[in-house]
């Protein structure tokens, strides 16, 4: 029996994600909150891409040491990515090259895309969500 409401169609999360990494690691919670949720739809098994821009491709440095500021390290956060299945990371090469950094700067395993490859991601996003 159903109780009202739509009828239910489609019970696979199988929707595309994208979730916008635009703060920087340090310094608020919004970074943070960009991981975990995209950990939780990773879990919920839902398909995450992630798109670092902007202040977000300093997410993306290795040796961080927050300690020195008494945060958490995000580093592990990221590391955990793949085991939720989010493995589709991305950062935009203006962001990079607006900051002096380039792909050797960055995390292995990010795909630096331009303006066009951009607008392709975004066109293939059911679901945007910016941090």
């Amino acid at each position: 029996t159903h109780s009202g409401g739509p009828e239910p169609t489609d019970t696979s999360p199988e929707k595309n994600i994208l979730l916008l990494c635009r703060s920087a690691p340090y310094g608020g919670a919004l970074a943070r909150e960009t991981l975990e949720t995209a950990l939780a739809a990773g879990a919920m098994g839902y398909s995450v891409s992630l798109l670092f821009l902007d202040e977000g491709v300093w997410q993306l440095l290795d040796n961080q040491k927050p300690i020195a500021i008494h945060t958490k390290n995000h580093q592990a956060m990221l590391g955990a990515l793949p085991l939720y299945e989010v493995d589709k990371l991305f950062v935009e090469r203006s962001s990079l090259t607006q900051r002096q950094l380039n792909k050797r700067d960055i995390n292995p395993g990010v795909t630096v895309l331009d303006t066009t490859e951009i607008k392709g991601l975004f066109q293939s996003s059911d679901c945007i969500l910016s941090f």
